[in-house]
């Protein structure tokens, strides 16, 4: 079962969908990635699953709810950190710990200093935040987003303002939560290259649409070798078919007309080989590596 089920999750303002039948599931235990240029709807789809926003079509589910009434109770099981942080800035880091526990009815007060010394916060607990730097900020909202080991984790461009170190830091506290503890998490980013090898999947959205889903392990073929195909514009629609039909590797039209082949790793025959029996004639034929910026522009459209 499916911890989190998105069902043709579409909000629309006035005549701009923001999303647009968005469908996807998240598995326990797994780290995804949800990647996409500024403005794709990645905030709107976080703030649609936390119930800040309510769609204009289509069902959220967590934990295997049915009803509107059990989804937002499941909520309480999720930690979010969606779009800026909302800390209380004359006040220090562990008040503003402490505030979160009693939203949580967390009992324990030992929380908030383990959540201290997570995030590398416990020498600044009694400073006020205003005088943090921004990436304390972000560690701290981290700490209040983590605090009582939610089951799901949501953030939102969560490493933005984050130097190398502060970036690894906050990718090891990740890590240690969902081994440790088996926190699911969807992470947020416009930088593939940022979640690469952190994320055991990834969820391409593109102008409020998902527009593909890899795993770390199938990504790390498809940036590995393609082949791209020139075929003529008639010939196009039957060479995806047949290609369809005989490759298991991701294939895709695109946009200025060529085929691509990812990750492709058999003999070459096979692709000449099915394509002459339909009489199918590749004007040129090319193979290269792909980077994961190429990657990840193919896969939004180009659309920066």
């Amino acid at each position: 079962m499916d911890i989190l089920c998105a069902n043709e999750v579409t909000k629309q303002f006035r005549n701009n969908k923001v999303l647009n039948r968005v469908s996807f599931g998240l598995s326990a235990g797994r780290i995804y990635a949800l990647v996409g240029n500024n403005g794709s709807g990645k905030t709107t789809l976080f703030r649609t699953i936390m119930g800040l926003s309510f769609p204009t079509q289509g069902t959220v589910s967590l934990f295997g709810s049915n009803t509107a009434r059990e989804t937002e109770r499941a909520r309480s099981r999720i930690g979010a950190l969606i779009e800026n942080p909302i800390l209380y800035y004359n006040t220090s880091g562990y008040q503003n710990l402490n505030y979160t526990r009693i939203l949580k009815s967390i009992a324990k007060k030992d929380a908030i200093d383990d959540a201290l010394q997570r995030f590398n916060l416990a020498d600044k607990k009694h400073d006020s935040v205003r005088h943090y730097s921004l990436g304390m900020k972000q560690r701290l909202a981290l700490a209040c987003a983590l605090l009582g080991d939610p089951e799901l984790l949501l953030l939102d461009e969560p490493l933005n303002g984050l130097d190398p170190i502060g970036m690894r830091e906050i990718e090891t506290t990740l890590l240690r939560a969902n081994r440790d503890n088996g926190t699911t998490i969807l992470i947020s980013s416009h930088y593939l290259r940022q979640l690469y090898g952190f994320a055991s999947d990834y969820i391409f959205i593109d102008k409020g649409r998902i527009v593909g889903t890899t795993s770390n392990a199938d990504l790390e073929k498809k940036c590995d070798k393609c082949i791209y195909l020139s075929i003529s514009e008639q010939e196009r629609t039957i060479a995806l078919n047949v290609l369809s039909r005989v490759l298991s590797n991701e294939i895709r039209l695109l946009d200025h007309g060529e085929i691509c082949i990812y990750g492709f790793q058999e003999n070459m025959d096979v692709i000449g080989n099915a394509l002459s029996r339909e009489r199918i004639t590749i004007e040129k034929l090319r193979t290269t590596g792909i980077n994961l910026e190429d990657y990840f522009i193919q896969m939004t459209g180009g659309n920066k």
